[in-house]
């Protein structure tokens, strides 16, 4: 009866609903479930967790009404934990990509002795100065395009988004959404590090989640950040045609690039 019940809402969710909130909901219902009977002390008890499997299996074929109710807990426990693991994940965003002023501390330190090794000369504006790796990966698009072209990125890039193709959106949207995911895999990092308070197996899963989650962010924010430098480079001059500043021979200079910032920020800084 539970297995029938499992497919028949299977044939009423979306498949990407489905392997993305529901099951790792269900999985999380599952561990929690299993913490609460094992506990601490008798956490890796597997004939303590076999016989409560079979107990309660017995016990759902005697009483199918009280499945049917258990299993629709469940399932609701796990889209309450699956929207909850996406709340989480824009909160830890938003840390990870937050603004403000900072040393750099040791990602600084790193960037100058690496400089040093190799015999490049450092350009202070493309030095760590956010409090974290990945808001200082997205700074410098904004810094390299200035430096390039004159002109704010972050206001140009709606206006950019408008005149590209499908053709070159959908890497960016596809890049878009693995670093979606992946911030939404650090938040069930962290509801498996809260189900640990019952069992400490759970705790050491949520951090190895989480650090699979944090690596993904890292590597799928560096491409975003990479694609949209690119777009920016590749359409540059179609953007200043649309806003009517027409380009010399030797692409965008500075007195263009402030011509198109203008256009942009419509007269106002």
């Amino acid at each position: 009866m539970v297995t029938g019940i499992l497919a028949e809402v299977g044939k009423h969710v979306s498949g990407r609903w489905l392997t993305a909130v529901l099951l790792p909901g269900l999985l999380l219902v599952t561990v929690t479930a299993v913490g609460f009977h094992l506990g601490h002390e008798q956490a890796l008890d597997v004939g303590r967790l076999t016989a409560w499997v079979d107990e309660t299996l017995r016990s759902w074929r005697d009483r199918p009404a009280d499945a049917v109710v258990r299993v629709g807990l469940a399932l609701l426990a796990a889209g309450v934990l699956g929207t909850l693991a996406r709340e989480l994940g824009g909160a830890i965003e938003r840390v990870w990509l937050r603004g403000g002023t900072s040393s750099g501390g040791g990602r600084r330190r790193r960037a100058l002795r690496a400089a040093d090794r190799d015999g490049v000369s450092v350009v202070e504006a493309y030095l760590p100065q956010r409090p974290t790796w990945m808001s200082d990966r997205v700074r410098l698009v904004e810094v390299r395009a200035r430096a390039q072209y004159w002109f704010d990125a972050a206001m140009a890039w709606p206006r950019l988004w408008l005149l590209v193709g499908d053709e070159v959106r959908q890497p960016v949207v596809a890049a878009r959404t693995v670093f979606a995911e992946a911030v939404t895999l650090a938040g069930w990092g962290c509801l498996y590090a809260v189900a640990g308070v019952l069992w400490w197996p759970a705790l050491i899963a949520g951090a190895c989640v989480f650090l699979v989650g944090w690596r993904r962010a890292r590597v799928s924010l560096d491409e975003l950040a990479t694609l949209i430098e690119a777009v920016v480079d590749v359409h540059h001059r179609a953007l200043a045609e649309a806003l009517g500043v027409p380009l010399g021979p030797e692409g965008v200079t500075e007195a263009e690039g402030r011509r198109i910032d203008d256009v942009l920020r419509k007269g106002g800084r």
